[in-house]
């Protein structure tokens, strides 16, 4: 049930991607494309689904792929959603709101302790600066709410608080239920 999973994740980020390609054509930009965050959660989360058909995945690194797709879809619910980010309608679901609930559901599933959770909000924290500096270069954002010239660096900032909250609150609140559901789960198998 695990590894079917786990292969669905990884063939619906697949398909999504290759919709994106076929759909927006001449329009693919991929240096913007794979400056989504959206898009480098998903593709992160789809590696580490379909290693863990074949072998086991450090609980460190799935972890870190449960907070960046359940950050995905509460950040595109609570900020994007409405908002047109020339995703097509297929991609958008998918990649939004499919597969972050589906990598939950398998985290729930097959919990795991893990330790350091403050190690996954380096990649978010890169990510961000890495928008930012690269936004007034090229001229485009990834995200209405990281562009300064629509709202202003105060703007900017208020949101990204925000959303550094939800990376850190989603990153101890994943390693504690895993460590807490592993420990219930061994338990339950030590007693049987």
């Amino acid at each position: 049930m695990i590894k079917l999973l786990r292969m669905a994740v990884f063939l619906l980020v697949l398909s999504a991607e290759i919709y994106l390609v076929v759909v927006l054509g001449d329009r693919f930009q991929p240096a913007n494309h794979y400056s989504f965050f959206t898009i480098l959660s998903n593709l992160f989360a789809a590696v580490v689904m379909l290693l863990g058909v074949f072998r086991p995945v450090s609980a460190q690194i799935r972890g870190a792929a449960v907070v960046y797709m359940a950050t995905t879809g509460l950040v595109y619910s609570f900020l994007l959603q409405g908002i047109d980010v020339q995703t097509p309608a297929y991609a958008n679901w998918v990649l939004h709101i499919i597969v972050p609930v589906l990598v939950v559901v398998e985290w729930l599933l097959a919990p795991e302790r893990t330790r350091r959770w403050w190690t996954w909000l380096a990649f978010p924290l890169a990510y961000l600066v890495y928008s930012l500096v690269r936004g007034p270069i090229v001229g485009w954002y990834p995200y209405p709410f990281l562009d300064p010239r629509q709202q202003g660096y105060g703007g900017v900032l208020m949101t990204c608080l925000f959303v550094a909250v939800v990376f850190v609150v989603l990153a101890f609140g994943v390693s504690w239920v895993g460590t807490k559901l592993a420990q219930k789960r061994s338990a339950s198998l030590s007693q049987s």
